[in-house]
């Protein structure tokens, strides 16, 4: 299996964990259901790595240290993206935020990889589709206040930032620790600071219900298995064609929500969608 396969799996456990996650969150809220997910994803990697045998993996300190400093500046994207969603509009953060692949591939070229002018093209072309499929147009008389947006689209920009380095990053600890331990050292430092975090900013974790502990164990993890496989891609192709895939992420997401939750795209979403599907083909075969 090729990197763009273990990109393509990515893309729809992040899309479809993203789907669920959002119906918890109505009711646990955001900062809760990411508290819980990263818990659930802590337990599920442990399970995994014991299973599979490989906590030998972590007798380098230096490589524990990247993989600790790269999943940290992805827990930070993240809540910079769920605090962009609570302050600004989502039609707004969500286009912003997905562009976090745009930063992974530049810092990519930047640090040596090289491909076709075809292969270009077609990144090119799947990364303005995924733009076009997260942004809501506004209709007339509709939009929110100059300040809501501001405040959104900041936080957004913030977290495609640190997203994108993020995912950039994780090449390095990954070749030396494997998917399954980097993932897991993210996840257990975010169940160790997510807490303190809150505490500082005054934020609650909520106990979810019977039904939403549910949901939350299968977006905990899907999320967790997500970045595995994006981790898994990483070792087999190049940087810019797996963050590419995994960017698909916010497709699988917007399908989801027109099979089962009725929702209806708008014409841009549905030429964002094409782009998407034509460029990663493109991506595939070339």
């Amino acid at each position: 299996m090729n990197g763009i396969l273990f990109g393509l799996l990515s893309a729809f456990s992040f899309g479809t964990a993203d789907f669920f996650a959002g119906r918890a969150s109505k009711k646990t809220g955001v900062f809760s259901t990411l508290f819980y997910m990263q818990f659930v994803g802590f337990i599920f990697l442990t399970s995994a790595l014991t299973w599979y045998g490989q906590w030998h993996n972590l007798n380098s300190f230096s490589h524990v240290a990247a993989a600790s400093l790269w999943m940290a500046l992805d827990l930070i994207g993240i809540l910079f993206l769920y605090q962009g969603l609570v302050s600004g509009k989502s039609s707004v953060v969500a286009p912003i935020a997905s562009s976090f692949s745009v930063f992974t591939v530049i810092l990519a070229f930047v640090f040596g990889e090289q491909l076709s002018a075809a292969k270009l093209a077609a990144i090119i072309l799947t990364l303005v589709g995924v733009v076009l499929t997260t942004w809501v147009l506004s209709e007339r008389g509709k939009s929110g206040s100059g300040q809501k947006l501001v405040s959104g689209a900041i936080w957004a920009m913030f977290a495609a930032l640190f997203l994108g380095t993020a995912f950039f990053g994780l090449r390095y600890p990954q070749a030396e620790l494997g998917g399954l331990v980097t993932v897991w050292i993210g996840r257990l430092q975010a169940t160790i600071l997510l807490p303190v975090v809150y505490a500082c900013f005054k934020k609650r974790i909520v106990f979810p219900d019977k039904k939403n502990a549910g949901l939350i164990i299968i977006v905990g993890i899907l999320d967790a298995w997500a970045l595995i496989c994006y981790n898994f891609g990483l070792g087999l192709d190049d940087t810019s064609i797996v963050i590419t895939a995994t960017s698909l992420f916010a497709v699988v997401t917007l399908l989801w929500g027109v099979f089962i939750g009725g929702e209806k795209p708008s014409w841009n979403q549905w030429v964002g969608i094409s782009c998407t599907f034509v460029g990663i083909s493109m991506i595939y075969l070339l």
